[in-house]
């Protein structure tokens, strides 16, 4: 994969992280993409590097979703816990190599602190279950649309958003991949164990 002086391409820019997780081959196996390529400007919007946003505590959007595989839930019945919204889509790469991290993080932070992903991609529910089946994902999943995310700040995925247990927005991460410790962070800068 050449590449001009002034670019670089994600697959030796996201090397390091992918190696990490041995998941590399998850990056270029989605469907429809041959190879992903992208100016250094753009490189660390791609990887999440911006600085995080952490305004003050602001009330929470409220929601109502369809849990898939049936249900629901709502900003209120997680109220008294700490909730970590992971905005994504079954199309989005980072949002792949984002699972066995999320899985990680639910099995260790578990009951203390609860992740909630919002699919945005719109898909049947049979058929989005039967997605999440095959890729292992061990948190509920909401269905939502962009407009939720996009109320919520998103603009690209993953976005990540750490609620309190009052129901309100206590930081939200800049979009792009996050590993586990990375995460982990986010959570005990404002909830230490």
């Amino acid at each position: 994969y050449p590449a001009a002086a002034d670019d670089t391409i994600v697959r030796f820019a996201m090397i390091e992280t992918a190696q990490a997780l041995d998941n590399l081959d998850a990056i270029l196996s989605v469907e429809g993409l041959d190879a992903i390529y992208i100016g250094p400007s753009d490189l660390s919007l791609a990887l999440g590097c911006r600085e995080a946003s952490t305004p003050a505590a602001e009330p929470a959007v409220p929601f109502d979703l369809p849990l898939v595989g049936g249900g629901r839930v709502s900003l209120d019945s997680l109220r008294g816990h700490a909730v970590l919204l992971d905005f994504w889509a079954t199309w989005c790469a980072p949002c792949l190599l984002e699972i066995p991290e999320l899985n990680a993080l639910q099995a260790e932070l578990a009951p203390d602190v609860r992740i909630l992903a919002i699919s945005i991609d719109g898909l049947p529910d049979e058929e989005l279950a039967r997605w999440l089946s095959e890729h292992e994902i061990a948190y509920p999943v909401a269905q939502a649309s962009t407009e939720l995310a996009s109320a919520y700040g998103a603009d690209a995925f993953p976005f990540h958003v750490l609620l309190g247990p009052d129901g309100t927005v206590r930081e939200r991460l800049e979009a792009g991949f996050h590993d586990r410790a990375e995460l982990r962070a986010l959570i005990e800068r404002h909830f230490p164990r």
